[in-house]
Parts: C-alpha cells; sequence; structure tokens
C-alpha cells in the first residue's frame, strides 16, 4: 500500500488528521490476542499507571516513506525481545510526554530531534500488565537518520517501509509465557510485531483508513 505522499503532505495529512477525532480504543482492540489463561489485562482504567511514550518516527528514503522499529534485548520484562518503537518511560525531568518520546528515542537509536518535528500524537495505550500507560508520539523529518544503538537496551534497528508494515496485518502462532497463542499482528523482516506495538499500528492504520476514504 502507498498513499504517494512526499514528506511535507504527509504531515499535512496527519496533522489534520490527527485533529480529528482519534480511532482510539476500538482500533488498538483488534490486536489483543487470547490467551488460553492468565489473560494479560489492558485498558483497565482503575489501575493508575506510569506514564511512558514511544516514538514513531516517519522519513523519507529513495520516494519512500520509513519508520524506525528497534528489537529490545532479552531481559526478565513483560515486553523482553520484543519488536517495539523506540521509547521507555517519563522521568521527572521531563516537561511532558513529546519529550518523553524525543529523549527515548535519542537514547535508544542515537537520532537527535526537537519539538518542531512533533507532528501529533495516538490514544494511549493503557498496559497494566507492565504498569504503564504509553503514549504513541508522531515526528516527521526531512533527511535520513543515522542510527547508534544502545547496546543495553537495543539488539537490533530496523528501518521499515511505513506502508508495507501497516499493510502486512495477519495472524501467527507465538509462544509466549510457555503458552502457544494465535496473535493477531504485522510482519516485519520475518520478525513478528505483536501486543503492544500492534496495537499502535492498528491505530495509526485506522486513522489512515478514515481520513483517505479506503
Amino acid at each position: 500500500m502507498s498513499l504517494g505522499f512526499n514528506i511535507i503532505s504527509i504531515e499535512g495529512f496527519l496533522e489534520s488528521a490527527l485533529q480529528k477525532p482519534l480511532p482510539g480504543v476500538e482500533a488498538q482492540k483488534r490486536m489483543i490476542p487470547e490467551f488460553p489463561k492468565n489473560q494479560p489485562e489492558y485498558f483497565n482504567y482503575e489501575v493508575v499507571l506510569n506514564e511512558a511514550a514511544v516514538l514513531i518516527l516517519i522519513f523519507e528514503q529513495q520516494g519512500i516513506h520509513k519508520t524506525v522499529l528497534i528489537e529490545r534485548m532479552p531481559d526478565a520484562g513483560p515486553h523482553s525481545g520484543q519488536i517495539a518503537f523506540p521509547g521507555g518511560k517519563k522521568e521527572k525531568t521531563d516537561a511532558d510526554i513529546i519529550e518523553t518520546a524525543i529523549r527515548e528515542a535519542e537514547e535508544e537509536i542515537g537520532v537527535k530531534i526537537d519539538r518542531s518535528n512533533y507532528i501529533g500524537s495516538l490514544t494511549p495505550v493503557q498496559i497494566p500488565i507492565s504498569g504503564y500507560s504509553v503514549t504513541p508520539v508522531i515526528c516527521s523529518i526531512d533527511f535520513v537518520p543515522k542510527f547508534k544503538m544502545c547496546p543495553e537496551e537495543v539488539k537490533n534497528i530496523f528501518i521499515a517501509d511505513l506502508f508495507e508494515l501497516l499493510n502486512s496485518e495477519t495472524s501467527k502462532k507465538i509462544t509466549v509465557r510457555e503458552m502457544e497463542i494465535n496473535a493477531p499482528c504485522y510482519m516485519l523482516n520475518n520478525k513478528i510485531v505483536w501486543g503492544a506495538t500492534a496495537m499502535v499500528l492498528s491505530e495509526f492504520q485506522a486513522l489512515i483508513d478514515q481520513n483517505s476514504g479506503r
């Protein structure tokens, strides 16, 4: 899928779309996998969650709109080894969630941008299992970034064709916590993008669809 945007027009398209009501939780829920037991909890608004952000960075390379995802290092956390957008928790020194996304992206993938690159934000994904409410922050740049990976947090950096990624929606069997589940997902370089990141991508896709007459 390609919408034929150049970097200026995709900014304008997204800025306009993000000023309208967002697709929101219903679009995100499409990508929640079903667990046979101990279903992870999403959207429990009675639980007080810590704020976090991820960065959806958009840039053009050889006429194709790209974005950046990472493979997280294996650890003991609930998102160990997953494919995700760069991001992390909000620190007390962050002015707001936009600054969180920009700072975390610089720390994890070495790309330095500022608030002038900000387009808008999607609906926060509520993830009580990890204790966070994660806001997807969208920024665009007019250059191809050079990356510097944080080896403590990031195993790989992936440059993805944005619209090819959005068009890769499928379902795959995966093993999580010693359980085999059927997970709605997207595919990136033969890697499965599922969970919270897939929920973010689902709302992004719905945003495009509802504002482009698809």
